[in-house]
């Protein structure tokens, strides 16, 4: 069909040699992530995320999910990116590549084309970033924030505290910034990015970037009783050929 065809199956099949991997050929670990996210910085206590109302997290949520999906919803093979915004091999993925794979496969109508969170344990700046770019597409801006954090990648990366970084971004891009930062803070989007991760790593993502294409599902994560107690259930839901397909699961 296409040359760009055969390079993205020879992505996911070298990804793991070429791209971020992780520590010791571990897989992601999202269950010490989600433990993670249920400490307080303080370490005093250990108590669950503080959450927002059902209602509004689940706007939220809903918007992010369908945000991070390019292209037309009645396409049948999907592209999911599996990345890390602070992966320098992701960011070089998003420079030379992934345009080409837009203009060729999203813009005509072949393919829709997913953002799949997988933050790696090594680095720190990772998961902030990823919920930078969720809590903007809560307000329709995934893209926008997607491409600005990958564009200032080296600005950022060593920060010890990068959530301010991002928040400025979030005002450069015109979005509601209180909306944006109560977002952030009540960790909205982690139990949706550590799932992502989980999915990945079973369907055997070791490494960033490995693009996929593919028309199954993804298998739902397997969860421990410490992800069980900081989020909420997450299933794969199933893939319509109208505009609620999300990127939860993979088209079937």
């Amino acid at each position: 069909m296409s040359r760009l065809l055969p390079a993205l199956v020879l992505a996911a099949i070298t990804s793991t040699l070429a791209g971020c991997g992780t520590k010791s050929g571990a897989a992601a670990d999202s269950s010490s992530a989600a433990a993670g996210a249920a400490a307080p910085t303080g370490g005093a206590t250990t108590s669950a995320v503080p959450a927002p109302s059902a209602t509004n997290a689940d706007a939220r949520v809903t918007r992010a999910d369908k945000s991070r999906i390019l292209g037309d919803s009645t396409a049948k093979l999907w592209i999911l990116v599996v990345s890390d915004f602070q992966c320098p091999f992701c960011g070089q993925w998003e420079k030379e590549t992934s345009q080409a794979v837009i203009k060729e496969f999203v813009q005509t109508g072949i393919a829709r084309m997913a953002f799949i969170n997988f933050p790696l344990q090594q680095h720190p700046n990772a998961l902030p970033a990823a919920e930078a770019a969720m809590c903007a597409g809560a307000q329709e801006k995934f893209w926008d924030m997607h491409g600005r954090i990958f564009e200032r990648q080296g600005e950022w990366s060593n920060l010890a505290d990068s959530p301010p970084f991002f928040e400025k971004i979030a005002g450069e891009l015109g979005l509601d910034v209180d909306a944006y930062k109560a977002c952030v803070k009540d960790h909205v989007m982690r139990p949706m990015i550590l799932a992502d991760a989980e999915r990945a790593t079973t369907a055997g993502a070791r490494s960033t970037p490995p693009s996929s294409s593919a028309t199954r599902r993804l298998p739902a994560p397997r969860r421990s009783r410490r992800s069980a107690a900081s989020s909420p259930r997450h299933r794969p839901t199933s893939r319509s050929s109208g505009h609620d397909a999300s990127a939860r699961g993979l088209a079937e």
